[in-house]
């Protein structure tokens, strides 16, 4: 057992403390300033994970009473800020964001250059989507920290009450569990205009095409309804997502673009509300067959058909083409990439054919980091601003918006 001093907290949740030897100790469910005992749980060469114990002094950003517990008192996984108050939790997000921007992506003055970040405002039940995991002995819920294991989850305190009513009255009906064999992935999505919709991925079905859903219906500030596949990606945290959108549409109406190129477009939100706002040409591609296909309707649906078009293909195979279309002062590129971040084919691109304004949409802040190192080298591009949007609260995760100039 060890006593130690928590200094901040790292990316991901875990606190930050230095033992007596000098080694560098993460103690996950922590707040900087707590005198803690914890006892070693790994030990690798540069570091060590530790196992909290007791708290001996505690922060008064500690909650009285964790949030996001299991019915056996243990976190739910994921929920790596439940011991402490919502607000502390999100100073803590904004200072590894600027810890990326300046240290991993090596952008001197961008501490300069970060917004205020934008509150979620709720930290709970805030989800419209969860997948769970079907296991033996009726387990259904999370992997846990191996990957493997799944935590049964009776009750998720982040879920939308409505998908937290359907959760338990699924897991009530001796069908579903008939249905949902081991192995089997579960997925709940509300929308106000549909309630709640379910569907069961079972492993027998794997490698086939997915059963037919119908689309949803979403809202955004700027367009009102959307089309969204059920299975598409859609920004879990609606009033968050909404207010990204605008802040996306506040830059391009600024900005006053000819053109926009949405690359990893999905159902056309971003580019739409572009058109919606003023850029007279529109185009966006992504991979996903069932999102372009709903892009397309979306642009019809709004009357924007004749200023927007959306083509499924590989966007790191299509970056040239696109933008060689699209280059210039005149142009702006937004990117909204998956965790794994830009494709390095798709940044160096960005470099050989830069736009006038690039917007980055990241919800992982190494691979932004990672990839506006490339992006602002001597030559590229120069941050103009940065802004953390409170979108997964209670997780490790959240969202940024990153608006690039180019400087050649």
């Amino acid at each position: 057992m060890e006593t130690l001093r928590i200094e901040s907290i790292a990316y991901r949740g875990a606190g930050v403390a230095r033992a007596a030897d000098g080694a560098v100790c993460f103690v996950p469910g922590t707040c900087p300033g707590e005198l803690v005992e914890a006892e070693r749980a790994e030990e690798r060469r540069t570091f060590r994970r530790m196992r909290l114990a007791r708290v001996l002094e505690p922060s008064p950003d500690r909650l009285a009473a964790p949030e996001c517990l299991l019915p056996d008192g243990s976190p739910v996984p994921g929920c790596v800020y439940g011991h402490a108050r919502h607000e502390a939790e999100l100073a803590w997000k904004n200072a590894q964001l600027r810890g990326f921007l300046v240290r991993q992506a090596g952008l001197a003055g961008a501490g300069e250059r970060l917004e205020e970040p934008f509150a979620s405002p709720a930290a709970l039940h805030y989800r419209n989507k969860c997948v769970l995991h079907a296991a033996p002995r009726r387990a259904l819920g999370y992997f846990g920290e191996d990957n493997e294991t799944v935590v049964d989850v009776p009750s998720c305190p982040l879920s939308v009450a409505p998908i937290d009513a359907e959760l338990a009255s699924m897991r009530a009906d001796e069908a579903f569990w008939r249905y949902a064999v081991p192995g089997s992935e579960v997925g709940l999505r509300w929308t106000e205009a549909d309630g709640t919709v379910v569907w069961v991925d079972r492993p027998r079905d794997r490698g086939r095409r997915p059963e037919a859903l119908p689309d949803l219906t979403e809202q955004t500030p700027i367009l009102g309804r959307m089309r969204v596949p059920a299975r598409g990606f859609w920004q879990m945290n609606g009033a968050v997502g909404g207010a990204l959108v605008s802040a996306v549409a506040d830059l391009l109406r600024e900005a006053a673009p000819a053109r926009l190129l949405d690359l990893y477009c999905g159902v056309g939100v971003f580019g739409l509300s572009a058109a919606k706002a003023g850029v007279p040409r529109v185009v966006g591609t992504d991979s996903g067959r069932d999102v372009v296909r709903a892009a397309g309707e979306n642009a019809r649906d709004h009357g924007l058909a004749d200023r927007a078009r959306f083509e499924c293909a590989d966007v790191a195979r299509a970056a040239r083409r696109l933008l060689s279309e699209n280059a210039g002062p005149g142009g702006a590129v937004l990117v909204d990439p998956p965790r794994a971040g830009l494709d390095p084919n798709v940044v160096d691109e960005l470099l050989a054919r830069p736009a006038g304004l690039l917007l980055y949409v990241s919800c992982a802040p190494d691979t932004l980091a990672r990839d506006l190192r490339r992006l602002c080298a001597p030559g590229g591009y120069a941050l103009r601003s940065a802004r953390l949007f409170d979108m997964f609260p209670r997780t490790a995760h959240f969202e940024t918006l990153c608006a690039l100039v180019r400087t050649r």
